[in-house]
């Protein structure tokens, strides 16, 4: 099983930038990475930061595409991209959060550093996995960040994929815009992922107070 229908976005909504970052790599006859990334509000070079942690990966799994997907791939892709905002960060301070899912087969392995988010339900709209948070007293315990982007440790879950199950990776903007049984209910029943995107999209426009990203996937 490795059929599947994708949409992806990110807007700035009321910010004065974007530092989201969405990146989709499809290795034909072997796994399609999806990566959302949310550069930290409130420090400098938010873009950059999120950008290069996203690119990294990427980039890693276009380089190791003969390497199946395993918690040690994770880890020296996180430490790659640790290296490169150590690097980036010469110039200034950055952080980022970062989600991810590797879809192989029937297979998703999802990883996750930070507050962005992995939802995956069955065609009935049971929770088959969902992300939590790495936030501790109200702040990011987990996350690439200048001086601490090498410390990053992944959060790594494999999960069995059925058809018709539907995955939401997505920034904090997206999901603080609405409640979770809004957002599952929507992933649920909208008729298509493109359905599932523009009705986020609506409401995030009405009522997100940041940037907001997501990338919906249905296997078909």
């Amino acid at each position: 099983m490795s059929e599947m229908r994708y949409v992806k976005f990110s807007e700035q909504g009321m910010r004065p930038n974007n530092e989201d970052c969405c990146n989709v790599v499809e290795i034909p006859g072997k796994r399609t990475l999806f990566v959302v990334c949310d550069g930290m509000g409130g420090h400098s070079c938010g873009d950059v930061a999120s950008r290069t942690v996203s690119d990294v990966i990427s980039a890693y799994w276009q380089e190791h595409q003969d390497s199946n997907d395993s918690s040690q791939k994770i880890q020296e892709a996180f430490e790659a991209a640790g290296q490169a905002i150590e690097k980036e960060s010469e110039r200034c301070m950055m952080g980022t959060t970062l989600v991810m899912a590797s879809i192989e087969g029937n297979q998703a392995t999802i990883a996750h550093a930070g507050d962005s988010r992995c939802y995956i339900i069955d065609i009935k709209g049971n929770v088959k996995y969902r992300t939590i948070d790495h936030v501790e007293n109200g702040y990011l315990n987990n996350a690439f960040f200048t001086g601490l982007a090498q410390d990053v440790t992944p959060e790594i879950k494999v999960v069995e994929l059925e058809l018709f199950d539907r995955i939401l990776l997505c920034s904090d903007g997206l999901y603080n815009a609405m409640d979770d049984s809004t957002l599952l209910h929507t992933l649920q029943c909208a008729k298509d992922v493109e359905q599932v995107a523009d009705k986020y999209r609506l409401v995030c426009s009405e009522k997100a107070t940041d940037n907001y990203s997501a990338i919906i996937i249905e296997i078909d």
